[in-house]
């Protein structure tokens, strides 16, 4: 029998490159792709799907959410995805059917279906249901104690480097990718900047150009050119252009921080 797939995912390269691994997966059908929280709800229940790859964080309503409002008694096993290492991460390998870090890697994605295949096989879905509301409710513990650093992972080379968001000066877009400029150093990631812009806006970071983020709080000085713009210089001296259209935006942001 099919395995019945409903792919979550609020980014679409992160959709279309987990349907992109399971096709090579014979036994798996994708039913659904869901862009955010409420559809997914809406589809899983709908669809009935036989296991649901499931992103962590979504505006609005995330992973977790989704979760308690379909009730973990009637949810699907799920297949977490995640670009954070958070305490999270602890009772994901406890009590999850599996997790993966993105940038999804392939060899790590089959490794999940078969884990998957084993659990059907197995005819533990109660058992495994009943892991998920101890994970479930370790999360909800989580989320009441201190807030955990939002921690960005980058995959170079078969290994996953931990990059804090405290470290990151400025991110530019690079096609399919965003470049990190961080202490100096810099990290493709292959990942939308406006995802990036929504995880970062609580460290400070603003847009001043459509493929330019910067943290305010690396900014020395705004300089005006002959053609009436002006560039952005960062303490370490790089010069940023920035736009006519996010030249208000920063000059009230730079203006809040006095």
């Amino acid at each position: 029998m099919k395995i019945r797939t409903l792919i979550v995912d609020d980014e679409p390269l992160a959709r279309e490159g987990v349907a992109l691994a399971l096709a090579a997966e014979r036994d798996v059908e994708i039913v659904g792709s869901c862009e955010d929280g409420p559809s997914a709800v809406r589809a899983i229940r709908d669809l009935d799907p036989d296991l649901v790859f499931l992103d962590v964080k979504m505006p609005g309503l995330d992973g977790f959410a989704v979760i308690n409002e379909i009730g973990t008694d009637k949810m699907p096993p799920v297949i977490f995805l995640t670009a954070y290492e958070e305490h999270a991460l602890r009772a994901f390998r406890v009590n999850a059917l599996d997790y993966l870090l993105k940038p999804i890697d392939t060899a790590d994605l089959r490794k999940s279906v078969e884990r998957a295949r084993r659990r059907r096989a197995q005819d533990e879905i109660g058992a495994w249901r009943g892991e998920l509301r101890a994970l479930v409710a370790a999360v909800a513990h989580e989320r009441a104690g201190a807030e955990t650093a939002e921690r960005i992972l980058v995959r170079t080379n078969g290994r996953v480097h931990v990059l804090d968001p405290r470290e990151i000066d400025w991110v530019e877009a690079a096609g399919d990718y965003v470049t990190m400029h961080a202490a100096g150093k810099s990290h493709l990631v292959r990942d939308s900047l406006r995802n990036i812009e929504t995880r970062l806006a609580t460290h400070g970071f603003i847009r001043i150009h459509r493929s330019t983020l910067v943290k305010l709080g690396c900014i020395r000085e705004l300089v005006a050119t002959d053609s009436g713009d002006h560039d952005v210089v960062l303490h370490d001296g790089t010069v940023l252009r920035l736009s006519r259209s996010y030249k208000d935006a920063l000059y009230e942001a730079l203006n809040a921080r006095e």
